[in-house]
């Protein structure tokens, strides 16, 4: 697997956990804070110079790995159908906001702000939290078809819940970003299902080792 691809299927497996996370939150499932952080610090690196900078610790995203080998691998009827949803939903969204000029701009000014506000909260503080929640819901929900997020419907009516999917969702649709600035594409899953799928068992095989 060369380096390009490597990093695709990263951010996939990013992407992935992501999905997978939202799925726990709407269900009332305990979240693992470790694995939010990495993917929330991911927002925050717009400039990196390799992906291990938008990702410091690629371990938390083994269980988004794992899925994404899952997704590929089974017969139709054993994907979770949840989660592709979500996926397909992030990659719709995503499309657009890469489309938008004003959208970066305004993520732009949000991800300075929260840079800001760190001095003073943690990253997966709900305050910091509830302000990712804000820029999904402001910035990037208006530009496309909304997400229907499954779950319980006494967990959803939550506000710490709602945020906290929404959070998700936009690390969701940067990590999306990611996938497409590294040369990702739909087709791929079309044409070359076989290619990510080695990519992704490769990557498995490579998060055993340092986990």
């Amino acid at each position: 697997m060369n380096d390009n691809a490597r990093n695709q299927t990263i951010a996939m497996a990013a992407i992935c956990q992501a999905a997978l996370m939202i799925q726990e939150a709407a269900k009332g499932q305990s979240i693992d804070y470790d694995a939010l952080k990495v993917l929330m610090e991911g927002v925050l690196q717009t400039d990196p110079n390799c992906i291990e900078d938008v990702y410091p610790d690629l371990s938390k995203l083994e269980r988004g790995s794992a899925l994404l080998v899952h997704q590929l691998s089974g017969q139709a009827t054993a994907k979770d159908v949840e989660v592709t949803r979500y996926l397909a939903g992030i990659m719709s969204l995503t499309k657009k906001v890469m489309a938008s000029q004003q959208v970066a701009s305004q993520l732009s000014q949000f991800i300075e702000d929260v840079q800001r506000r760190l001095d003073h909260f943690e990253l997966t503080s709900p305050s910091i939290i509830d302000n990712y929640a804000d820029a999904y819901s402001q910035i990037i929900s208006p530009i496309g078809q909304k997400i229907k997020v499954i779950g319980s419907p006494a967990v959803l009516k939550q506000p710490s819940v709602q945020n906290l999917v929404r959070a998700l969702l936009l690390t969701g649709v940067r990590a999306a970003v990611l996938w497409r600035q590294y040369g990702g594409k739909r087709r791929q899953f079309i044409f070359g299902r076989n290619t990510i799928l080695r990519n992704a068992i490769s990557f498995n095989k490579e998060l055993s080792l340092i986990s």
